[in-house]
């Protein structure tokens, strides 16, 4: 019965190794989706940036921008 219970003890212990490791696992994860997301994000808004920058060059929004001005 002892030796039973000396193996669960070990057993749970390498489990609970285990699991904290895999939650570090996890928040490593978690930081390096919220870094690409960021990437994605700056690389949305500068094609933005250009489509905008074209279509006021396109459609001479810059020149009208410096007659009124």
């Amino acid at each position: 019965m002892e030796q039973r219970i000396d193996r669960l003890e070990e057993a749970s212990a390498r489990h609970e190794s285990q699991i904290s490791s895999l939650f570090g696992k996890i928040d490593d994860t978690n930081k390096s989706l919220a870094a690409i997301q960021n990437t994605l994000n700056q690389i949305r808004w500068m094609c933005l940036g250009a489509v905008a920058y074209y279509v006021f060059v396109e459609f001479g929004f810059l020149k009208a921008l410096r007659f009124v001005g």
